[in-house]
């Protein structure tokens, strides 16, 4: 597994064009900028332990995700390295013995892999983020867990 330090770049690159305008903390050309997203941590997951990219050919997905008020997603996993940025309301994921973390808008995160979790939007809105799936077209996004 490669370290994941040109994925990142990557990654910040293709979530510029979402970013609000007059946002910006560093001008480019032709009128454009942009704006670190910010991120818990840029090189451990959610729990603290090493970032790293499978072996394989990349294959980057996208998806936005929205999970209803009050609603929660399967128990599930991640096989491969996950960057979640939060576009609106607020999402609570429990990660078992590892506790529950809580993201609002505006927050960035790299998700645990291959480690069970639960996300649940809280409050009376919808949680909508992006993930950008760091995958290799081998490996599953999310995978359920047995119960």
């Amino acid at each position: 597994m490669m370290k994941l330090s040109a994925c990142a770049a990557l990654v910040a690159a293709l979530f510029t064009p979402i970013l609000p305008a007059g946002a910006a903390d560093k001008p480019l050309y032709g009128g454009v900028t942009a704006v670190e997203l910010p991120m818990a941590s840029p090189s451990t997951d959610v729990l603290g332990r090493p970032l790293a990219y499978p072996a394989g050919t990349p294959v980057v997905k996208a998806y936005r995700i929205t999970v209803p008020p009050g609603a929660a997603t399967s128990v599930h996993l991640h096989e491969v390295p996950l960057f979640a940025y939060i576009l609106s309301g607020t999402l609570e994921v429990d990660y078992g013995t590892k506790g529950k973390r809580t993201y609002k808008a505006g927050d960035g995160f790299m998700e645990a892999v291959a480690w069970c979790h639960r996300g649940r939007a809280v409050g009376d809105r919808p949680a909508v983020l992006v993930a950008a799936y760091l995958g290799n077209g081998t490996l599953k996004n999310a995978v359920d867990c047995p119960k």
